[in-house]
């Protein structure tokens, strides 16, 4: 790996850690402090940053969902956007979002728990969040997206070739299809969210004209984030499971490098929208590495799997 890359990782993953830092501290700190909180705290804002709604200080624990899911989110994400751009099976325009799309989530990260930081911190101690807040959170949430999909679009031209060949590769492969298991809480927390928002949006317009920015801001991040997760796909083919998480990215994982397969309910972010899951633990370039799945018919994907594995190894029963 060259100098760039592993500078690339090296700060990606600092950041990571200081994103969930800001995570975790913006919800322990007001709950070590919950009794030290105003019973009525501002609960919306409008698009000047200014206080125009009070509320109970127990809708907190809203944000503090909304901070959470984001985090699981975005960490599924950008584990495998990273784990695609390293695989031994990964095409070179994976390899190159490396550079662009893995650099992207992780500003992307910080940017956001930054602002729900701000935005915590605003609501407890009861101040108006500033004029500046909107404009500033707005670019620096935004412009780093259309700043690494320029360069990334600039890279994939030149990889052409190697686009089109995978895209045959997938029309013509033979592949076992899977999609993921979605809890009943996956569908209501984002549902919930989404109706929340959208509720709040229509509602102040109704009264007073405007479109709130922020609220509308995360209205669509909330959309972005949750929903390619419903879309998660395991795909059986001839030498490796290909697990695709649209636009949080792919892995794919040889099955003469699974070392352990097991059932679970590890509620770690992975690619999995179910609590009911598989862990695969494999090794990847000399070191350890696992995934969470929950694919449907969980018993017949097992034992796919494991027949595949015996194929590779050349045992009889495979297919």
């Amino acid at each position: 790996m060259n100098g760039k890359r592993e500078k690339i990782l090296r700060l990606g993953k600092g950041m990571n850690r200081i994103s969930i830092g800001i995570g975790v501290l913006s919800i322990l700190l007001p709950l070590i402090f919950w009794k030290q909180i105003p019973g009525k705290l501002p609960v919306h804002y409008d698009g000047a940053g200014v206080a125009d709604r009070m509320g109970d200080k127990a809708e907190l624990i809203f944000l503090f969902l909304v901070i959470l899911f984001l985090m699981g989110m975005m960490g599924m994400g950008v584990y495998f956007v990273k784990s695609s751009a390293l695989s031994q099976y990964a095409k070179a325009e994976e390899s190159a979002g490396l550079t662009t799309i893995y650099p992207m989530m992780t500003v992307m990260n910080f940017v956001l728990m930054c602002g729900f930081a701000y935005i915590v911190f605003c609501t407890v101690t009861v101040r108006n969040l500033g004029t500046f807040f909107l404009p500033v959170f707005l670019g620096a949430a935004f412009l780093p997206l259309v700043y690494y999909m320029v360069k990334d679009r600039k890279g994939r031209r030149a990889l052409h070739k190697e686009r089109e060949d995978y895209k045959e590769f997938e029309r013509t492969a033979e592949g076992e299809v899977y999609r993921t298991r979605a809890d009943w809480w996956i569908w209501l927390l984002p549902g919930g969210s989404m109706v929340g928002t959208g509720y709040n949006l229509v509602r102040d317009f109704l009264d007073s004209g405007r479109v709130d920015w922020l609220m509308l801001l995360v209205t669509v991040i909330i959309g972005l984030v949750i929903f390619p997760v419903f879309f998660i796909r395991y795909t059986l083919y001839p030498e490796y499971m290909l697990v695709n998480c649209g636009i949080y990215g792919k892995e794919r994982i040889p099955y003469k490098a699974i070392v352990n397969m097991k059932e679970t309910r590890n509620p770690l972010a992975s690619a999995a929208a179910s609590l009911d899951r598989i862990q695969i633990d494999y090794m990847k370039d000399g070191r350890h590495e696992m995934v969470l799945v929950s694919p449907v018919r969980k018993r017949v994907f097992m034992e796919k799997v494991e027949a595949r594995q015996k194929s590779d190894a050349g045992e009889p029963g495979g297919l």
